[in-house]
């Protein structure tokens, strides 16, 4: 996990000379995010303690001293405890492999921050096509209200079109107030999650939604089972079990200690050695059954997660295509044809009036703003359907 993140800071470092994509913003805004840093520190952290488990007891040293009418004696000693043989290479084997859950987790959280901010991006985006909707025809508005504005001067128009056209043009305004509110508050969070860095060069760039589709329901099930965090760190989680179960049954069987003894007894020197065995009589009993009830439900779960997961991608993914099939009944209508330069040409030519050319602008304005809805929706369903691709290599 160290390492993916160091290669996609060494990658993005070079990114700004160019507009970047989609996902090259996306990667670089999670490269500089303080909550995954810490994520990974915390995962290191685990590895490094429950490595520490695995080494031999401390040495032991005692000294003892004895008086009495003959004299005194005294004597020295150090011994080192150890386990069976084999325990700790096999404990050696269920850390490293609760290592790998632990970067898996890691994964998983970055996983998360990577569609949260993804989501975010995606959020930005919609806001601006909204805006650019209002903008426009708010300026056609300005435009209008200038063009009447001369009229009455003329004593061509009345004052209820002026009038009219004003209502229309204080709507406008309050719907762009309201959407550069939220846009601000969407730079806020984009530039909290990317550690507080320069967002400028990233809002340059960002101006179309990512470049994916929806794949095939094989497709997904072959993605969750390779790349799902949590399935993953359930698998390791119970081979760990199982490892640990090894060294549980070894375990069993008895300790010993080697040790060096000087004792100087009435002016006279020995020197000895000193062998121990501990045997596990009551403190390991049980143990390996526990291990092996863990394993049980930790395959169990395991299991049920999967099916879980796996029906929840068979939803989102039906939702996505709900969606997609709404967008391809707006596109034509509303991207091949302007719209709302056409209604201004017939108001123009006197084909229809102000007040049917105010409710033709706002029955396609609203429409329009549909429309951008459905796409927004539908790449937000994508962001969390494609998850797994960002681990894709």
């Amino acid at each position: 996990m160290r390492h993916l993140i160091i290669s996609i800071l060494c990658i993005t470092t070079s990114l700004f000379s160019y507009a970047m994509t989609f996902n090259e913003i996306l990667h670089h805004v999670a490269s500089n995010n303080p909550s995954l840093a810490v994520s990974i520190a915390q995962g290191d952290a685990d590895i490094i303690s429950m490595k520490s488990e695995n080494n031999l007891p401390d040495p032991e040293i005692g000294f003892e001293h004895k008086w009495g009418k003959e004299g005194t004696k005294w004597g020295v000693g150090v011994s080192q405890g150890f386990e069976w043989p084999g325990i700790y290479s096999s404990r050696k084997k269920a850390i490293d492999n609760a290592s790998l859950a632990i970067e898996w987790l890691n994964k998983a959280n970055y996983l998360e921050k990577l569609v949260e901010i993804k989501l975010l991006l995606i959020d930005i985006i919609n806001i601006r096509k909204q805006l650019t909707l209002v903008k426009q025809l708010d300026q056609q508005m300005d435009s209008l209200i200038s063009k009447y504005e001369k009229g009455k001067s003329l004593g061509e128009v009345s004052i209820l079109d002026i009038n009219k056209l004003n209502i229309e043009k204080i709507s406008l305004s309050r719907q762009i107030k309201s959407l550069n509110n939220q846009y601000l508050v969407l730079e806020s969070n984009l530039l909290k999650e990317n550690g507080g860095n320069d967002i400028s060069p990233i809002l340059a760039s960002l101006n179309n939604y990512p470049d994916e589709v929806i794949l095939s329901e094989d497709k997904y099930e072959q993605l969750l089972k390779e790349y799902d965090p949590q399935i993953k760190q359930y698998s390791l989680m119970a081979k760990t079990q199982e490892l640990n179960a090894q060294s549980a049954k070894l375990s069993k069987l008895p300790g010993f200690s080697l040790g060096y003894k000087l004792e100087n007894e009435l002016g006279n020197y020995f020197n000895g050695f000193s062998i121990g065995f501990s045997i596990p009589l009551f403190s390991k009993k049980h143990k390996v059954e526990a291990i092996a009830a863990t394993q049980k439900a930790i395959n169990l779960q395991n299991n049920a997660f999967e099916i879980e997961r796996m029906t929840q991608l068979k939803v989102q993914r039906s939702n996505a295509i709900a969606l997609y099939q709404e967008m391809l009944y707006y596109k034509p209508i509303l991207e091949n044809h302007d719209n709302i330069n056409l209604l201004k040409k017939a108001l123009d030519g006197g084909q229809i009036s102000l007040i049917t050319y105010i409710q033709e602008v706002n029955f396609f304005l609203e429409a329009q703003q549909n429309y951008i809805d459905v796409e927004y929706r539908y790449f937000q369903a994508l962001a969390s359907l494609n998850r797994y691709t960002l681990l894709e290599k």
